[in-house]
């Protein structure tokens, strides 16, 4: 009754419910996936001074996407209600250290994107997004499951802390002028 009364509450600021699928990318969804990637632009633009501007993203950033997915055993996932794309999420399943440096070689899953749209967060479709890319990378046989973030993304750090993720590498700028 209690979650009842919330999912109420949420439709009625706009909000979208917690039903929603996870599928595969197909190319019909290019436009709304430009889109997220430009919300997430948008968002991560005061985060990060070198991305590019939100409305510089396109549909080549796609195309770039499918290179690697094609070179890395990849899959792009969307989470869809009602027609609408309210995130997504790529993991590419084979990266690979060739242990020619100073690491023994070893291959490992990392998802390279993940996206929900402002309206749809808080919901469990962040969650669900990255339970896909896991599932994918244990069918790949994979053990090591990384995602990356930026440090003052602290919103992405709590969710991807509490879905299991710990800390493994930090690269540290430091800006010259």
């Amino acid at each position: 009754r209690r979650g009842q009364a919330r999912s109420r509450r949420m439709a009625r600021r706009g909000r979208i419910t917690r039903r929603f699928t996870i599928r595969q990318y197909s190319d019909s969804d290019e436009a709304q996936v430009v889109e997220l990637v430009r919300e997430l632009q948008a968002f991560e633009s005061p985060l990060y001074q070198w991305g590019k501007p939100p409305e510089d993203i396109g549909p080549w950033y796609l195309e770039e996407t499918k290179k690697w997915c094609a070179k890395n055993e990849g899959v792009i996932f969307v989470a869809e209600h009602a027609k609408a794309l309210l995130g997504y999420a790529t993991i590419l399943t084979k990266c690979e250290s060739d242990g020619t440096s100073d690491e023994i070689a070893y291959t490992y899953a990392h998802v390279a994107d993940l996206i929900v749209t402002k309206s749809a967060r808080r919901q469990g479709i962040g969650e669900a997004l990255l339970k896909a890319c896991e599932k994918e990378a244990r069918a790949k046989g994979r053990k090591i499951f990384r995602i990356g973030v930026l440090s003052r993304n602290e919103g992405a750090m709590a969710t991807y802390h509490d879905f299991g993720f710990a800390p493994y590498h930090q690269t540290l700028e430091k800006i010259l002028e």
